[in-house]
């Protein structure tokens, strides 16, 4: 068998002729889209080798501060001001929004809002996606179906793809529980997958709503997870400064006591026998060691002078004396506190997120800037990265507006916060409402 490619880590491989890491991510994360049969022996598709790779990221994540505050800005960003209704007209080749106020909304669209704490479930619906790029929902028709009366945010984690069809390569159901990785039975529930073309053919049915992937079949996996390696770096610098300080000792001093003070403050002749004499000298030598210490320590003696005298012999060569000596702590974390900055700043182009829009401040001035330098990546971002992410997470509203026959001239979007300089607005930013916000039309 040829051993040029060594595997060194599950799913990880070294080409020694090429000098290559060899990584194969689809088995990792989606062993059953490979597996000629499932993986798990269950009606489900496992998301990640042991079925927990989601909890895994979510714990990994929240242990960093970079990368939880990149989610955290994209999550706010994308959700802006908050939820809005509105009209649009068309005045001199201009889309004018016209807001419609929630209690101007028709009344079964202004009742659906309340059922459904929209508010609430919109910043669940975003928050899911910004971890995986896709959300669950769940819509559940009236008695007599026909209108969708509620949907029901499922958290993306606690829910597993069924197998796909070997005929026609379609997921037929979906998977709830709150004790994955491996539900007994009676702790998961089957629920039908949602068809938009049918929506009150099956009840409580589910549907994944999502950008497309194109290489996974039941895991999308989101473009910030390029940072997880980045993660797992930044992860271990603060394990290794706190083991630094928990297994180490911070020595700021040598002190030098020449053994023959003792010697000469406790003469053998003052003593009855030799021993008394050394058991004078050992107590004395804890006691002086215990007054030492009192006096270099603590914030009432800092900058303290110490005297000591030092004898010289006939040829006045320095006889031993007292002395102390500072000691430098040469601990070098400041490369560690480099490479966390390298990482930090690695998880943030994955999140596509400038550092600081991540609220990320470093040692070193990484992600630092001027006013000006925050508001312009800020409205950047908004313009450029919140435009699919936004149509996707307003997709649901659409199909249950064309479901429920709501009038079609009504939208639902996001309302933008636009910061601005000071002689602009003297409050700093604006609420965007002359301007068109993000919104998926039919």
């Amino acid at each position: 068998m040829d051993t040029s490619v060594i595997e060194f880590q599950k799913g990880i491989s070294f080409g020694k002729k090429s000098g290559s890491i060899i990584e194969v991510t689809k088995r990792a994360v989606e062993p059953d889209a490979i597996a000629p049969r499932s993986t798990a022996a269950n009606k489900w598709a496992v998301w990640g080798s042991d079925n927990n790779r989601a909890q895994k990221i979510i714990d990994e994540n929240m242990q960093d501060g970079a990368s939880a505050g990149a989610l955290r800005f994209k999550i706010w960003a994308h959700y802006g001001a908050g939820i809005q209704f509105h009209k649009l007209r068309i005045e001199k080749d201009r889309e004018i929004i016209e807001p419609v106020r929630l209690e101007d909304l028709p009344a079964e669209m202004e009742d659906f809002f309340f059922i459904n704490d929209l508010e609430n479930l919109q910043q669940s619906i975003i928050s899911d996606f910004e971890w995986w790029s896709f959300y669950y929902l769940q819509y559940i028709p009236n008695k007599s179906k026909n209108k969708i009366l509620k949907v029901n945010w499922q958290r993306a984690k606690d829910v597993r793809a069924g197998l796909r069809d070997i005929n026609d390569g379609a997921i037929k159901s979906y998977f709830l529980s709150a004790d994955w990785p491996h539900p007994i039975t009676g702790k998961f529930a089957q629920a039908p997958a949602f068809d938009k073309f049918n929506p009150f053919g099956k009840s409580n049915a589910i549907y994944r709503h999502g950008l497309p992937s194109i290489d996974k079949d039941y895991y999308p996996t989101p473009y910030w997870q390029s940072n997880l390696k980045w993660l797992a770096v930044a992860q271990k610098i603060p394990e290794w400064i706190n083991a630094n300080i928990e297994n180490s000792v911070n020595i700021k001093y040598h002190i030098i006591i020449p053994e023959e003070y003792f010697i000469a403050l406790y003469p053998e002749e003052n003593y009855d026998s030799k021993q008394e004499c050394q058991e004078a000298r050992i107590e004395a030598e804890e006691t002086l060691k215990i007054s030492m210490d009192d006096l270099l320590s603590g914030q009432k003696n800092v900058s303290k002078t110490f005297y000591s005298k030092i004898a010289v012999d006939e040829n006045g060569e320095k006889l031993p004396g007292w002395e102390i000596h500072p000691i430098s702590n040469d601990v070098k974390d400041g490369a560690w506190l480099n490479a966390y900055g390298t990482a930090s700043a690695a998880q943030g182009t994955a999140h596509g997120v400038n550092p600081s829009l991540m609220g990320l401040i470093l040692s070193n001035g990484l992600g630092t800037g001027s006013s000006s330098d925050v508001r312009e990546q800020f409205n950047y971002y908004l313009q450029l990265n919140t435009v699919i992410p936004r149509q996707t997470t307003l997709e649901w509203f659409n199909l249950v507006k064309r479901y429920n026959k709501w009038p079609r001239d009504i939208h639902m979007g996001y309302k933008n916060i636009i910061l601005q300089t000071m002689d602009q607005n003297k409050s700093g930013y604006a609420i965007q409402n002359e301007a068109k916000p993000t919104t998926a039309k039919e």
